[in-house]
């Protein structure tokens, strides 16, 4: 059998022409595709598509739905995100009055970021208005309660932490919807007397800080003494300067706890300033003490008699001495009187010599 020869087909120059073009644009066409749609350009043809009109900037953006007074509800969220806890008063289309906090937290365990969110969450747990959906009356509520804001921002900085914080609420809430609804001679009242209560209740936290600041500093102090007693010993009585002392502290301690009630203290906002006082008494008491022994010792002072004890420079003690010091700690101004009623009788008789000394 003989072997096929193989056909040859003739192709003319025009169709390897024609192909090679066809090929040439499969190709621009797949790097296009490759390129995507930016790459492209539009044809002169095509006309430009209509722009999309702008949404005014006090315009909800599409999507987002606008927070009005409906929403306020128990359980769901306000305008800044907190949960609603509980609502004081609701007047249709009007206003809402209510609380939203943070009721669980967990705290971030780097100490700034953990601090911020505390202070977020102080914030937050406050007494909040959710005005009119109308603009016009929304903005009328607002002048409402502008002669209460101040005494309200006290009141609510106040009652941080305080036990009785939902009283404070309470009256707060209270003395807004009043302003609202026009009494705002009754919402002054209202917010003045939340603000008595919670500074009588500031100010009754302060005396307690100041007196156990006062007496920790005294069990610091009285045991500097003895320390001091021990290491530096004084003989003989009359002239144990850590005896008086020690005595002198102790009156002190005692004048503070008569005088509590009475004394005007800082607020326990103002633990520095209760600390301090505390322990500027306590060290007047143990100076006062110690001066009003030397007193009698060098004669400055005459001698006392009380019942039958006679207090006299040369025949002093260590219970006289305990008294004098008990004494001159207790009473503040005992020391600082006799000085000055001593510079004044030197004053005098300086005087009366020297106009002795004219005539």
């Amino acid at each position: 059998m003989a072997d096929a020869k193989p056909e040859l087909t003739v192709v003319s120059t025009a169709a390897v022409g024609t192909t090679n073009e066809a090929a040439h644009k499969d190709d621009e066409a797949a790097a296009a595709h490759n390129r995507g749609p930016t790459a492209s350009r539009p044809s002169q043809d095509a006309e430009p598509a209509p722009a999309t009109p702008r949404q005014p900037a006090g315009e909800p953006q599409d999507g987002y739905q606008r927070f009005v007074l409906k929403d306020i509800q128990v359980g769901s969220t306000d305008s800044r995100g907190f949960r609603i806890t509980r609502i004081y008063a609701v007047q249709s289309g009007e206003y809402a009055i209510y609380q939203a906090d943070e009721v669980m937290a967990k705290f971030s365990e780097d100490p700034g970021k953990a601090q911020a969110k505390r202070k977020a969450i102080d914030q937050a747990d406050e007494v909040m208005i959710q005005f009119s959906d109308d603009p016009g009356k929304a903005q009328a509520q607002r002048k409402s309660i502008l002669p209460v804001s101040s005494a309200r921002a006290v009141v609510s900085a106040l009652s941080q932490g305080l036990p009785c914080r939902e009283v404070c609420d309470r009256q707060l809430a209270y003395a807004l919807q009043l302003a609202l609804d026009g009494d705002l001679d009754a919402a002054k009242e209202t917010v003045a007397a939340a603000k008595a209560f919670v500074l009588a209740k500031r100010a009754s936290r302060g005396r307690f800080q100041y007196l156990k600041s006062s007496y920790l500093a005294a069990a610091v102090l009285i045991g500097v003494l003895f320390v001091a007693s021990s290491l530096f010993p004084l003989q003989p009585a009359s002239s144990n300067l850590w005896l008086a002392a020690k005595a002198g502290l102790i009156g002190a301690a005692f004048s503070i706890a008569l005088a509590i009630r009475g004394r005007t203290v800082a607020l326990d906002t103002d633990l520095l300033d209760n600390v301090t006082d505390g322990i500027l008494r306590l060290l007047i008491g143990v100076i006062s003490a110690g001066v009003l022994l030397l007193l009698f010792t060098c004669g400055i002072v005459p001698g006392l008699k009380i019942g039958d004890a006679d207090f006299k420079a040369g025949a002093l003690t260590w219970e006289m001495v305990l008294v004098i010091g008990f004494v001159g700690g207790f009473l503040e101004r005992l020391v600082p009187d006799l000085l000055d009623k001593k510079n004044s009788q030197s004053n005098g008789s300086n005087a009366t010599v020297g106009a002795g000394a004219h005539g």
